[in-house]
């Protein structure tokens, strides 16, 4: 077994290695209701249908889901034919594997089924049982149901009884575990000439033939895209949720008639500064990350603002920016470390560095408070908000049946927005990407919108990305796509040329020095004609490597591959220029460290061989069930 992994070591060991424990799958999306047959389809599994509505749910709970984890992610992004074609190609997945185990007679019972969504903390109350109002509330909120959601539970759990039926016999031996450790806790060091680009680019003086030729070869890349103006009204819960007044005797009543969902046990509140290390990291990267938190420690002593430096250096993506701050929570929250050492504290209080699994961190501790019931007064506007909300999102239904029968009757947008006692607003000029990464709209809506008549208006509600809601619009007037003259960006063409060819000069470069350092009998002095540029690594591990090769996967795969310090038989393209590399040295994995380590890396290995036998049956299963896609332009 020990060869197949190291065969397989380029499809998933590097990622064990990285400290990466693949998921089998997050089976985030029900396989919905039957359609009928007039429903449209977007493709068969075996004769069975998935549906577009099916489809469409899907791709819009995994937008959601991505921007909650990206909040920075664009509309366009999430709106290619690669990222609908993974949505489709999950739900295929469901289908087979629920097909495939409802053949092997595996079910989940209703008894099983109550047991698992009951363990689920979400939905306990201050007493930590589960609590049928915190249950219901918390599906709205995410836009969900107990009847959808619990169909997707079912699914699940069907398929996680399939996968521990199928991977039962994926275990890895111990010195099975032990090549994997040696093989990914291995670090090089590198020894590397770099032949700069920019270091060539004076060399470059382009012609004016030059310019005009590449111009013309890339003048695509310079066009003036099309712009529209709009009047434009949304139709979204947030929007019309602002024009909703919730008075505070109502927010009152909610809160007296949901009272069980407002208490809570012994709390506390912290702010931190995390360093993240992998829980297997070298020693060497947990010391150096131990040294840069004492650092920000010394820094706080001298009276350095917590929130500054937890802003500057911390790496938790969900705190960072509100200077380390952490909402409240209870005993068990927190992984141990973190909990035991800010229980230590008293408010106003920072620890010494605590290392968890995900790395260094710094507490401070902000304020304690009993187990008790939340006062009305601190959740007062959460709840009319909340209120305001649900109430919007009955009224958008209504406005939508309204401004749909008034656009078709050819009523102007400023008097259906007059009438609905809402405002219209106007954009500044915007192309395509702009609209869509504003408004959230797929691109067939904005296609919609360049291709109607200046004054005239998208003649139904276009409806935005992740059940954001509806955009009324109308195009004031645009200006088409034109191609820049060459004297507009001829700035721009030189500079690429210029990139282009020093690139190739540095290449030529690296080789003669490359022939140089090949021949005994010139290799010394070649070697010492680039004593400038000669530079040698730290120790690298293989993900500390991808960053130290600019990406260029050959060269961290020769690298490491290497069997002598002889320079590699080639140079390698990296972003800053070209390189020449040799093995400086190879360092083995630490062997004191095994010991403490080797149940993590035989529980990874075995979960990452079980992921290929699930892998192995799903493959099969695609073999064997046919797969038709009937709607591709739904997924373009």
């Amino acid at each position: 077994m020990l060869e197949m992994l190291r065969r397989n070591a380029g499809s998933w060991g590097i990622k064990i290695a990285f400290g990466i424990i693949i998921v089998v799958f997050v089976f985030a999306f029900g396989m919905g209701s039957f359609t009928d047959k007039k429903e449209p389809v977007v493709a068969y599994v075996g004769g069975e249908p998935i549906s577009a509505r099916e489809f469409q749910k899907a791709y819009e709970d995994a937008i959601t889901a991505m921007r909650r984890q990206n909040p920075g992610i664009s509309a366009e992004e999430l709106n290619t034919p690669q990222f609908k074609q993974a949505i489709l190609g999950q739900l295929v997945n469901t289908k087979l594997l629920l097909g495939a185990a409802a053949k092997m007679g595996i079910t989940v019972s209703e008894a099983e089924l109550r047991a698992f969504i009951s363990s689920i903390p979400a939905f306990h109350n201050a007493q930590n049982t589960f609590d049928q109002g915190i249950y219901k509330n918390a599906l709205a909120q995410n836009n969900s149901n107990p009847l959808r959601f619990e169909a997707e539970v079912k699914n699940n759990q069907i398929i996680q009884k399939l996968q521990g039926y199928t991977t039962i016999s994926a275990l890895l031996t111990e010195p099975e575990g032990k090549g994997l450790y040696q093989w990914a806790r291995e670090n090089v060091r590198m020894d590397y000439v770099l032949f700069a680009a920019k270091d060539f680019e004076a060399q470059v003086k382009p012609t004016d033939k030059q310019i005009a030729d590449q111009y013309e070869a890339t003048k695509d890349k310079y066009k003036e895209p099309a712009r529209i103006r709009l009047e434009f009204l949304p139709i979204t819960v947030s929007e019309l949720a602002a024009t909703v007044k919730v008075s505070d005797e109502d927010a009152k009543k909610n809160y007296d008639a949901n009272a069980e969902s407002f208490k809570h046990p012994a709390q506390m509140q912290a702010k931190h500064i995390l360093l993240m290390v992998q829980p297997s990291a070298p020693k060497e990267v947990a010391e150096k990350a131990l040294a840069q938190i004492k650092d920000i420690q010394a820094q706080l002593k001298k009276g350095a603002s917590f929130d500054a430096l937890a802003k500057k250096y911390s790496q938790d993506p969900g705190s960072a920016a509100k200077g380390g701050e952490l909402p409240w929570f209870s005993q068990g929250a927190m992984v141990k470390p973190f909990e035991e050492a800010a229980m230590a504290l008293k408010p106003g209080q920072i620890s010494e560095p605590v290392r968890t699994q995900f790395g260094w961190h710094l507490i401070k501790l902000m304020g304690n408070r009993p187990a008790g019931t939340v006062p009305f007064d601190q959740v007062k506007e959460e709840i009319k908000k909340r209120l305001a909300e649900e109430k919007a999102s009955e009224k958008s239904n209504e406005i939508l049946d309204q401004s749909m029968d008034q656009i078709a009757a050819g009523v102007k947008l400023a008097k259906i927005a007059q009438g609905l006692g809402l405002s219209v607003r106007k954009s500044e000029p915007m192309d395509q990407q702009e609209i869509q990464k504003q408004f959230g709209l797929k691109k067939e809506a904005v296609d919609t919108l360049f291709t109607l008549a200046d004054g005239s208006g998208a003649k139904t509600p276009l409806s935005m990305e992740g059940g954001r809601g509806y955009l009324l619009a109308e195009k004031i007037d645009g200006t088409p796509e034109a191609i820049l003259p060459l004297d507009k960006v001829r700035d721009k063409v030189v500079a690429e040329i210029k990139s282009m060819e020093a690139r190739k000069l540095a290449m030529e470069k690296a080789q003669k020095v490359l022939a140089g350092l090949q021949n005994p009998e010139t290799q010394a002095q070649t070697l010492a004609s680039v004593k400038a540029e000669f530079k040698t690594t730290p120790p690298l591990d293989r993900q500390a490597a991808v960053a130290q090769t600019g990406g260029n996967m050959q060269l961290l795969a020769d690298i490491f591959a290497a069997a002598d310090t002889n320079w590699l038989k080639q140079p390698y393209e990296i972003p800053a220029g070209v390189a020449l590399a040799r093995l400086a040295e190879r360092i083995p994995a630490p062997e004191a460290d095994w010991e403490k380590e080797k149940r993590v890396w035989i529980s990874q290995g075995a979960q990452a061989f079980s992921q290929e036998l699930f892998n192995a049956l799903l493959t099969n299963l695609r073999e064997s069930v046919k797969v038709e896609i009937v709607r591709q332009d739904l997924l373009n």
